[in-house]
């Protein structure tokens, strides 16, 4: 089984010595996170493992824009000092995996907690959801806007990023796929990944389930593990890169083109 907290450790550990690096340029310079600089998307990843200490998560609770409120969040730090921006995601990051330790086990870690627009979710995905916005920032947003070596992952890790994204895609833009009547096959490949029917359960919504496709499925999507959170997220059209389709096509394009996960 995966080690949710030790993962997340890993990849907190990672964008801190990503952020050693860093020149007062480079922190400065525009990521590719529009309208946030460097050291904006760094204050985001701070703020956000912050607010789960104080009434700030009231207020993601209860959004329905979570970005724009995201935006307010960086606002408030966009003249701190470096250390200061640093620190914060440092001091409340390593907070979160000692208070996420309790939220794991059943029955706490069943309980759903409201994220704003995003829906209800369990809260022992604490862990993924972060490891996801950290990964996804950091070799999406700053490593490539500063023409940097994107930094590894491993596998336990990838597992919580893709934990996260099916639970979203199960729930979040649900009235943009209506339409949908027939389970759809997902196969990531490679690092931590692995396959699911997608199935439509009514109004949109969809059950992931692990194991593959069968004779129910209509189509079965395939590509890179590694690849999904830049394309599902938009950052990247799911057409540049190496996706398979087999079965319904048309279906299978209908469904790609309407993810578009925060």
């Amino acid at each position: 089984m995966t080690d949710h907290i030790a993962a997340f450790r890993r990849e907190r550990d990672a964008v801190l010595a990503f952020c050693a690096q860093l020149t007062p340029a480079e922190w400065a310079a525009p990521s590719r996170a529009a309208g946030w600089r460097v050291r904006d998307v760094i204050a985001h990843l701070g703020s956000e493992c912050h607010l789960n200490f104080g009434p700030d998560v009231v207020k993601v609770m209860r959004s329905r824009n979570i970005e724009r409120l995201n935006d307010d969040f960086v606002a408030r730090r966009a003249d701190w000092e470096i250390d200061r921006v640093v620190g914060e995601f440092a001091t409340w990051s390593s907070r979160i995996a000692i208070a996420a330790r309790a939220t794991q086990p059943w029955p706490l870690g069943s309980i759903r907690i409201p994220i704003g627009e995003l829906g209800s979710h369990p809260l022992r995905l604490l862990p993924s959801i972060l490891t996801f916005d950290f990964h996804t920032h950091l070799r999406h947003d700053i490593a490539p806007a500063l023409d940097k070596e994107i930094p590894a992952t491993d596998a336990d890790r990838m597992r919580l990023i893709l934990e996260w994204m099916l639970a979203l895609l199960a729930d979040f833009g649900a009235n943009h796929r209506i339409w949908l009547d027939r389970p759809i096959g997902l196969t990531l490949t490679g690092t931590g990944g692995g396959t699911w029917r997608l199935e439509p359960i009514g109004r949109g919504r969809l059950r992931a389930v692990a194991g593959g496709s069968d004779d129910r499925t209509a189509a079965q999507i395939t590509c890179a593990a590694t690849d999904f959170p830049s394309w599902a997220t938009t950052r990247t059209r799911w057409r540049f890169h190496d996706v398979a389709i087999t079965g319904d096509a048309e279906l299978a394009e209908r469904f790609l083109d309407s993810i578009d996960l925060v």
